[in-house]
């Protein structure tokens, strides 16, 4: 949603610029008109948005994990934002391109496409590079209005159309099969409001997507769902919505603030973001597009290159091969979830 308390930093960002302009111009009069420009940001960080961005490889531990799965590369993408500031569709573009080239098994998109205006056929272009490979989404937060009341979102129904031109199977509150290396299981996907519903609603939802060994992988824009998730029912979550950096603005969507307000007692709040919740191994991407303020020092837009390891669970003939447990827990912090009132976005977490 386009929050006003969102619409206000943006405003409060433009007129800081303004300000600082309006500063230099009279900062010394003597300096000819044209000196007084915005400077070109290649110029002062050496390389443009797109070639910022990286690939960052991320190893999932997995139990019960289909042996045709092991080893199965999935690019995660999120928050393109497109419409929001002029070079969020170059960075989704290259993103794109620097995804394809990694040659995963699976695409998976996580929300949050046309954040401003109605250029829906941006989607397209910036989708172009990853046609005829597989590629699964959900929506996001900026992609559907909170309506409980059944009424038609075009935002929702323009984006989704979108992404089905170009060919990406869309996941809301449902499951699609996946095939590799000859072992076949489902990924779902979440409708990004399902956290806030009531209990009953969530549970028709799960209910409706069985879990196990069927059920590998859910995909949800906002991290805060797993939460809510039945405990060890999905081993794996990806998620996006959450901006890293070591400079996070209030009033959009802080991995601080998850970490602290949510998942209480995260030994570093701003960089932690694989997490093991009620069972579920949690992975959030730090996403691709500029926000409301165009800032996202020490956090380069990101494609996420997420490897399955299959683990032993369970007593091992020789225990130094096979832990009877997945090894993950040695390297992600451990949480089970007792507050489920945080479940919720709160107050530091504006769904914009």
């Amino acid at each position: 949603m386009r929050s006003t308390r969102s619409l206000l930093v943006m405003v409060l960002a433009a007129l800081a610029v303004q300000g600082c302009r309006r500063g230099n111009q009279s900062a010394d009069t003597s300096l000819p008109d044209d000196s007084v420009k915005l400077a070109n940001p290649a110029d002062v960080y050496g390389v443009s948005a797109t070639q910022n961005v990286v690939v960052t490889p991320v190893e999932i531990e997995v139990p019960d994990l289909p042996p045709g799965w092991s080893g199965m590369k999935i690019a995660a993408l999120s928050d393109f934002q497109l419409g929001l500031w002029d070079d969020n569709e170059k960075v989704a573009l290259a993103a794109t391109r620097r995804a394809a080239a990694t040659r995963a098994d699976l695409y998976v998109l996580l929300g949050d496409y046309v954040a401003r205006g109605d250029d829906y056929a941006a989607i397209d272009r910036v989708l172009a590079p990853l046609r005829g490979r597989p590629v699964m989404a959900v929506l996001g937060t900026e992609d559907e209005l909170e309506d409980t009341q059944g009424n038609p979102d075009s935002a929702r129904i323009k984006t989704v159309e979108a992404l089905q031109r170009s060919g990406v199977t869309v996941l809301r509150d449902s499951r699609a099969e996946f095939t590799h290396g000859g072992s076949t299981a489902y990924v779902a996907g979440l409708e990004p409001y399902l956290a806030r519903r009531a209990d009953w609603k969530q549970a028709d939802v799960y209910g409706a997507i069985p879990g196990g060994p069927n059920t590998m992988i859910v995909l949800a824009h906002m991290p805060v769902t797993a939460v809510s998730m039945p405990t060890d029912r999905y081993p794996i979550m990806l998620a996006g919505h959450t901006f890293c950096g070591q400079v996070e603005v209030p009033g959009t969507p802080r991995l601080a603030w998850f970490n602290t307000q949510v998942l209480t007692g995260t030994p570093d709040p701003g960089k932690t973001r694989i997490w093991r919740i009620r069972g579920a191994t949690v992975f959030a991407t730090c996403g691709l597009g500029y926000s409301y303020v165009p800032v996202r020092f020490g956090a380069p837009p990101e494609v996420a290159l997420i490897t399955l390891r299959a683990v032993g669970r369970g007593p091992a003939a020789d225990s130094a091969k096979t832990p009877a447990q997945p090894d993950a827990d040695s390297l992600i912090r451990v949480f089970q979830a007792r507050d489920t009132a945080n479940r919720d976005t709160a107050r530091g977490d504006s769904a914009r």
